[in-house]
């Protein structure tokens, strides 16, 4: 096979005049796909994956040897003909020269030769489909890649590849690592296959041993790889597992469709120990981990194709939280995963063109991104893909179909339905919501308002001075009408299995639940699609009684269901107990809520000697004219928001 190859990688053309020009590839053509198309370990070894998948196998086994420093790649594909090798090393480079238009997912050679690049010494074992002879090639990867050869001519490869030669089974299993002829001999996944395809990667460098023994590197490949996914009972992905509705099933659909999402069976094992047998586990498709709390209702789940089938996708999004919310933002997994026939393509980044000056692609920004998590399956990206597989031609046509085809159909219309949630849900939540939770810490209202009281009160008065007239002050403006132990939230609720309606409007519906979801926190947000409202389901702690300290003494804070007209706050100094009216119309409009609007309330009528001066003078303290109250405006903060009913 080695001899009689220099017409077959010299090829002349001819120049205007009609003279012959010889062109000779260089071996630095090698060294360049290695060292940046196929740079990773993990990247090399997902060329070998898809060059077994295009050779029709159905599993691939991968087995390191951390001790001798080797590693086999073996696959029950078709294997490779006496004719098959000739073709890949006779034309070396032709699949990176002509392109990969078509089904096949490995760049002819190319692939190869990256695998062989990981060691100094390669032996390679096939039997082809109906051929029971067994065929073997050692190759000097050493010598290839060496640099002192970089600038010899391509046909130099025929001096580093031993000719094809018979072999028999005994010297393949000698050749090979233990744990992969176990896995064979106890039919993991299958015994020994009529036709495959092994190849023996020796002398690896310790450095890249060590990463690929890593755990990091397993899960990289199941990143990479085209895995199905685990679904079978308490096998079941959790990620899989997180969703509630009929639209799993959907999904697991999708998955098993070989249009878009065909697999291979992959098994990896690292053996430790010289000669020693490891348990080769599968890998399984990868998806995110999310945070343990987060669940997929059918709403939130988008599934379907694109209308002329090229691409299929499902993406899922949440409402109120982050999906990854405890992972810096290099870590979080967010976003739309692109992938080539189910190999992943890249974490496409919203499809925004890289560079300076570049683009967004329109489709959903922060803080949104953290909150949807999608993937999409190509049939076939190699036409808008470029050599290194990971980025695209952006410039090109068949990109910007895609693009255009996956932004109409699937991020635009995502896009527009959490931002048109995270629109109505914010002001509930900063405004409402927050303000309860944090009623009686430290910086909460109800410590502002005393810190308030205290500077209208005046500074320099000793603390059992200010005590007393604050205590004095507030005792006269009781209103004892919400001060109805039997109207407690907490006593309501643990007599109903029915939410209490907090508040409500055309866009929103605030409900405190007897019985909150599991890992919901304070509150969890929802989008009912029948209604087309934000639903905030209050969790009953939210709303439980607590102590806080003020004016000098323990109190009490309780929550009581009374109207919405009603006030919203009343302080009985005698039984140091706090009231507050959650259902008071006035408090779910503000920041500040509860006390701060007490307080504003108190102060404008202490100074004010009609209703008229009253409304302007709350106003004023409210933030609307903050210049004519600066001494009493400015500790309210910049935090106050007016309501609807005092913006006019």
């Amino acid at each position: 096979m080695a001899k009689g190859r220099e017409h077959l990688t010299k090829s002349r053309g001819r120049d205007s005049r009609g003279t012959r020009i010889a062109v000779d590839v260089k071996l630095n053509i090698l060294h360049t796909i290695a060292d940046a198309i196929y740079a990773t370990s993990a990247g090399k070894v997902r060329e070998a994956v898809a060059n077994s998948r295009d050779n029709d196998a159905t599993w691939v086994l991968i087995a390191l040897d951390q001790t001798n420093r080797r590693m086999s790649i073996m696959d029950n594909g078709c294997g490779i003909t006496r004719e098959r090798f000739k073709k890949i090393f006779d034309s070396i480079g032709y699949g990176l020269l002509q392109g990969t238009n078509g089904p096949k997912l490995s760049y002819f050679g190319l692939g190869l030769m990256s695998i062989f690049q990981l060691g100094n010494r390669v032996k390679l074992y096939t039997r082809p489909r109906d051929n029971p002879e067994i065929l073997s090639l050692e190759i000097d990867t050493g010598a290839i890649f060496d640099r002192a050869n970089k600038g010899k001519s391509i046909t130099q490869l025929s001096t580093f590849i031993n000719p094809l030669k018979p072999a028999t089974e005994t010297e393949r299993r000698k050749a090979s690592i233990e744990t992969i002829n176990e896995a064979l001999q106890s039919g993991t996944p299958s015994a020994m296959p009529a036709s495959f395809t092994e190849i023996i990667i020796e002398d690896i460098s310790q450095d890249d041993v060590e990463e690929m023994g890593s755990a990091d590197f397993r899960v990289e490949l199941t990143q990479l790889l085209p895995l199905r996914p685990r679904d079978s009972g308490k096998d079941t992905e959790p990620f899989l597992g997180r969703f509630i509705g009929t639209k799993r099933e959907t999904l697991v659909e999708l998955l098993k469709n070989a249009d878009y999402c065909k697999a291979v069976d992959a098994y990896f094992a690292v053996q430790e120990e010289a000669e020693e047998v490891t348990a080769m586990p599968q890998l399984w498709k990868y998806f995110p981990r999310f945070n343990s709390s987060i669940t997929f209702r059918d709403d939130n789940v988008y599934i379907g194709k694109s209308d002329d089938g090229a691409f299929a996708y499902y993406v899922v999004h949440t409402i109120g939280e982050d999906l990854q919310r405890d992972q810096g933002e290099g870590e979080r997994e967010t976003g739309f995963w692109i992938r080539n026939q189910n190999f992943l393509a890249r974490r496409a980044d919203f499809l925004d063109k890289p560079g300076p000056g570049r683009k967004p692609a329109g489709t959903i920004d922060k803080p949104l991104r953290n909150w949807v998590f999608g993937e999409v399956f190509h049939r076939d990206m190699n036409a808008f893909l470029t050599v290194g597989r990971n980025e695209f031609l952006y410039e090109g046509p068949g990109f910007k179909k895609f693009r255009n085809a996956f932004l109409e159909k699937v991020a635009s219309p995502v896009n527009k339905a959490i931002r048109a949630v995270w629109e109505k849900r914010k002001p509930i939540i900063d405004n409402f919501v927050t303000p309860f939770a944090k009623v009686a810490e430290p910086d909460g209202p109800i410590a502002r308002a005393q810190g308030r009281l205290r500077l209208m009160i005046g500074k320099k008065k000793s603390d059992r001075q200010f005590f007393d007239e604050a205590r004095a002050l507030l005792a006269g403006r009781r209103v004892q009408a919400i001060e109805d132990n039997a109207a407690r939230v907490d006593v309501i609720l643990s007599k109903r299995s029915q939410p209490l309606i907090l508040w409500e409007d055309v866009d929103a519906v605030v409900r405190v639940v007897p019985t909150p979801a599991k890992g919901s926190g304070t509150h969890e947000v929802k989008w009912d699609a029948r209604s087309q409202k934000v639903v905030v389901d209050v969790s009953p702690s939210l709303f439980a009684p607590r102590p806080v300290l003020f004016l000098g003494e323990s109190f009490e804070v309780v929550f009581v269901a009374k109207k919405d007209s009603e006030p919203g706050v009343s302080i009985d100094s005698d039984k140091k107990r706090i009231y507050v009216n959650p259902f008071n119309g006035d408090l779910s409009q503000f920041s500040i809520s509860i006390l701060d609007v007490y307080i504003a309330l108190e102060v404008a009528d202490a100074v004010s000697k009609t209703k008229t001066e009253l409304k302007r003078n709350c106003l004023r303290l409210l933030g609307a004219a903050p210049s004519d109250a600066a001494k009493f405006v400015t500790p309210l903060g910049d935090d106050l928001r007016r309501s609807a009913i005092y913006r006019g």
